[in-house]
């Protein structure tokens, strides 16, 4: 089996976003019940003129908030994300320049000696075989990771955005 494919196991008929609080009845269900009731106790604690209508389920709203809600969720996540990505990226290790120490040298030991390096420079420029950086297991996991997380956020973000944006345009 491919690990990297993306599965989804639902429920058969299920539709992307849409949760099922009300039975075809209109009645509703334990999940749209508990909804209901958490809209009535946090409606009751708002001021008059920030109450919403909760004389009637509103199901419709419930799907909306909860894509929303989940929107928000994947939107804070991916930036965390962002920022987990540039601190590893700040935090790689920098090669660095040894300063030596020339004053013991004279002019000429000095022009063989960079003479010297140039030439190396030049045939290992030519001839040499390239060798990639190092990097030490933990921070190739982590840059996977990290890779990972970033590839399913993105989808899930955009999911979402369309799903949002379909629940938009059907009203």
């Amino acid at each position: 089996m491919d690990n990297t494919a993306l599965m989804h196991h639902g429920v058969t008929g299920m539709k992307w976003g849409v949760r099922r609080y009300q039975n075809k009845d209109g009645t509703l269900t334990a999940a749209g019940q508990k909804r209901y009731d958490r809209d009535v106790r946090e409606n009751k604690a708002k001021k008059k003129e920030n109450r919403i209508n909760v004389s009637d389920p509103d199901p419709k709203r419930w799907a909306k908030e909860d894509l929303e809600r989940t929107k928000r969720t994947v939107d804070s996540s991916s930036d965390l994300l962002k920022k987990a990505s540039e601190i590893e990226r700040s935090s790689a290790p920098k090669a660095t320049k040894k300063r030596m120490d020339l004053s013991k040298m004279t002019d000429k030991e000095l022009r063989q000696a960079i003479s010297r390096e140039q030439l190396e420079r030049q045939y290992n420029d030519l001839f040499g075989k390239t060798e990639s950086a190092k990097i030490s297991k933990g921070r190739q996991f982590a840059r996977n990771t990290l890779e990972t997380a970033g590839t399913v956020l993105a989808v899930g973000s955009s999911a979402l955005g369309i799903a949002l944006a379909i629940k938009e345009l059907k009203g």
